[in-house]
């Protein structure tokens, strides 16, 4: 049964949203009991997370960020691997379901309220103070700080692989795996489909670059508009990308 997550209810996203840069400006931080104020819970479909497990997540969040030279501005690989430590931590400990996962307000109450200094942290405001809204009021889950990063982990977890179930994380840099991610509704949709694909790139020898990557994902999204992919099992969803990737390669090479 899903845990279930505190929503904030859109006037107060905004409210909260608006509020950010003099929050970070004056150094504010979160209460150390998270609140729990002015928000709601979906009515049924399993149990709320309790303050206990909130705190839970903001330290080990915290914990990572500090490790990776935040709130400094660190560098790309630290932002990388923060990043990538902070989406095995979240689809770890949430114990939230695909379905909650989806709601938007959700992730808005974990950007700003349990978290909205770390995630000012990884996007710092422009150079006129304001917040790109994307990264905390969760209106597109490809983009929002946290939820890209529990959608990474939920779709690359390999339940196969007991010694590191998040392994395929490490595979693919960052632009690769954002290139895979913002296809969440087609390729990204097939789960299996994706773990294939990062499994035949982390070959020797196999991944042939980016941008034979790029046009196996293009390649992969057009039989995806036809095909239901969820029907194949491993060895020919492998036989499927292998056969796509060599396609790509030879049509690169022209």
């Amino acid at each position: 049964m899903s845990t279930l997550y505190p929503r904030l209810l859109p006037g107060e996203t905004e409210t909260l949203f608006g509020a950010l840069p003099q929050e970070v400006e004056h150094g504010a931080e979160p209460a150390a009991v998270p609140g729990l104020a002015r928000v709601v819970y979906a009515a049924s479909g399993g149990t709320r997370a309790r303050r206990d497990d909130l705190t839970v997540i903001r330290y080990e969040v915290l914990r990572v960020a500090r490790e990776q030279g935040f709130p400094a501005r660190p560098g790309l690989d630290a932002r990388h691997r923060f990043d990538r430590q902070v989406g095995r931590i979240l689809h770890a400990r949430m114990g939230i379901s695909p379905g909650e996962a989806s709601q938007r307000q959700v992730w808005a109450y974990l950007a700003l309220v349990l978290l909205p200094d770390v995630c000012a942290w990884r996007f710092p405001p422009n150079d006129d103070g304001t917040f790109v809204g994307d990264r905390f009021k969760g209106t597109d889950l490809t983009r929002h700080t946290l939820a890209r990063l529990w959608w990474r982990a939920h779709v690359l977890y390999d339940e196969a692989m007991e010694s590191d179930p998040y392994w395929l994380l490490d595979v693919l840099g960052e632009a690769d795996l954002d290139q895979v991610m913002a296809r969440r509704r087609s390729i990204a949709a097939t789960p299996a489909l994706v773990r294939t694909v990062v499994r035949v790139a982390a070959e020797p020898g196999h991944s042939g670059g980016r941008e034979v990557l790029r046009d196996l994902l293009k390649r992969l999204l057009r039989l995806t508009a036809f095909l239901d992919l969820d029907w194949l099992d491993e060895a020919e969803l492998k036989a499927l990308v292998l056969r796509e990737r060599d396609e790509s390669i030879a049509n690169l090479l022209l």
